[in-house]
């Protein structure tokens, strides 16, 4: 009976992480290790509460736009993630989250994803109920523009319609 990956590393992640601050501390010290450590779990609060709110936005504002926030949603997910792997006591937790907050590895990050999305053929994209097409589109392309004034539900209603009692349609008899 094989033993699943996930649980594997989430038993040796902490075994490894102390063995790398005993190793740590040997080189510089009890202090400074502690020092870094508690640094690393402020930098990565700070860092959550900041870019997490800035992510909202702008994912928001390509949504303004009529894009798919997928590239915001993609990078804030990466931030989110590294500020709390640094948040997490360790060296090792610590690399990979430098490694998620870096641009150069986090658009690596990306594109590997979005080639293995495309290759295995589960990237689909919906937008407003349809598959495919760009954001904002409808069903059928068409852009019905209007103009309407709202009416209160308890106003009066007039006895005849404006093409007049006997349902005339006015003068060009449209249906």
């Amino acid at each position: 009976m094989g033993m699943n990956p996930l649980v594997l590393l989430l038993l040796l992640l902490p075994v490894l992480e102390i063995a790398v601050m005993i190793q740590v501390g040997t080189w510089i010290g009890a202090g400074p290790t502690v020092l870094l450590i508690v640094a690393a779990f402020f930098a990565g609060s700070l860092l959550l509460r900041h870019q997490g709110l800035a992510t909202l936005r702008r994912a928001q504002e390509t949504l303004e736009r009529g894009e798919l926030p997928v590239g915001a949603v993609f990078q804030g997910f990466c931030v989110v993630a590294g500020a709390i792997l640094l948040m997490i006591p360790g060296f090792l937790t610590d690399v990979v989250a430098l490694l998620l907050l870096l641009p150069f590895p986090r658009d690596a990050l990306g594109r590997w994803l979005l080639n293995r999305l495309r290759a295995a053929g589960s990237l689909k994209v919906w937008t407003n109920g349809t598959p495919g097409g760009p954001a904002g589109t409808t069903r059928t392309g068409q852009v019905i523009d209007v103009e309407y004034t709202e009416v209160a539900a308890d106003a009066p209603r007039l006895e005849e319609s404006r093409w007049g009692a006997d349902g005339d349609k006015g003068p060009d008899r449209r249906p």
